[in-house]
């Protein structure tokens, strides 16, 4: 089980080297990153925890363009 999307995920994947890659979602990371920083700045109360998601990849799904989007340059 590897922890994050580097584009060389795939090779491992393909190759068995690895079963399965939990990938990290950085667009909302960023987005809730901004909005937390907003609602501070304005005096808004700001959530103990905000979710931003993660999705699985594994052989089964790692060349669908729904879950490769995750992947990111190194």
């Amino acid at each position: 089980v590897a922890f994050d999307a580097p584009t060389s995920i795939v090779d491992n994947i393909n190759t068995g080297l690895v079963d399965v890659a939990i990938a990290q979602h950085p667009a909302e990371i960023g987005y809730f990153g901004v909005v937390s920083a907003y609602a501070h700045l304005t005096g808004q109360s700001i959530p103990v925890a905000i979710g931003t998601g993660f999705t699985i990849m594994d052989k089964s799904n790692i060349a669908d363009p729904n879950i490769s989007k995750y992947l990111y340059s190194e």
